[in-house]
């Protein structure tokens, strides 16, 4: 066989085929299932970019809250950076007492879409836009909840001042995310810096992402 033929016959044997990664996020839907319960979230990568499609880091976070339901009950909770909401979702089967849903303006649709598809019924729950490298909060929560806030560009100062403004010596801020990069872990150093205590509680193995619990220090 020549090598062009022997060429030709090895392509014939593998069909080209979508990496997995992106036939995930292609997809209009995604079926996920926590607990036993099945949310159907509906994806748009073409409209909302990394806004759009549901993360690892968010799964795993849901997934937590769901197996320590007493993180949110009869709590206040502000999740930053929604995206599609799964973590805000799963918190209202936990009988959390305020849910405040956020992600920038570009994003809400689809935000609200999905948080009033399968969130339950009769949790208090407000979903808006926000950006916190320009707006304020109006109060502070007891609980506030993050998968994949540092990515790319972003600046840490004005999330860290968040964290501050949002929070007091009773609050308990949840992060879920890979530590890809040494930008990664620079965050959660320059966050103890900055007065906070922070504890990883939680590794998720089959994503890889980890779980950090993170509190102001008594002291400040």
């Amino acid at each position: 066989m020549s090598a062009t033929n022997e060429e030709e016959h090895c392509s014939a044997l593998v069909p080209y085929a979508k990496p997995m990664i992106l036939q995930e996020f292609s997809s209009d839907h995604r079926m996920v299932t926590i607990s036993g319960r099945t949310f159907q979230l509906r994806q748009d990568w073409q409209r909302n970019g990394v806004a759009g499609v549901i993360w690892d880091s968010s799964i795993a976070l849901a997934r937590y809250i769901s197996e320590h339901p007493e993180l949110v009950m009869n709590r206040t909770v502000l999740e930053l950076g929604a995206g599609l909401g799964l973590p805000s979702i799963v918190s209202t089967y936990q009988d959390a007492m305020l849910i405040h849903v956020t992600d920038r303006a570009s994003t809400i649709s689809l935000l609200e879409e999905n948080v009033r598809q399968n969130a339950k019924n009769d949790c208090d729950i407000e979903i808006f836009a926000f950006d916190w490298n320009v707006d304020k909060l109006s109060q502070k929560y007891q609980v506030i909840l993050g998968a994949d806030l540092i990515y790319g560009g972003i600046r840490f100062e004005p999330l860290m001042k968040l964290f501050w403004d949002a929070s007091d010596h009773d609050t308990t801020i949840y992060l879920c995310s890979k530590i890809r990069y040494q930008r990664d872990q620079d965050f959660y150093d320059q966050l103890v810096q900055e007065q906070f205590d922070v504890r990883k509680i939680f590794y998720e193995t089959e994503f890889s992402v980890n779980i950090f619990e993170i509190k102001k220090l008594a002291n400040y």
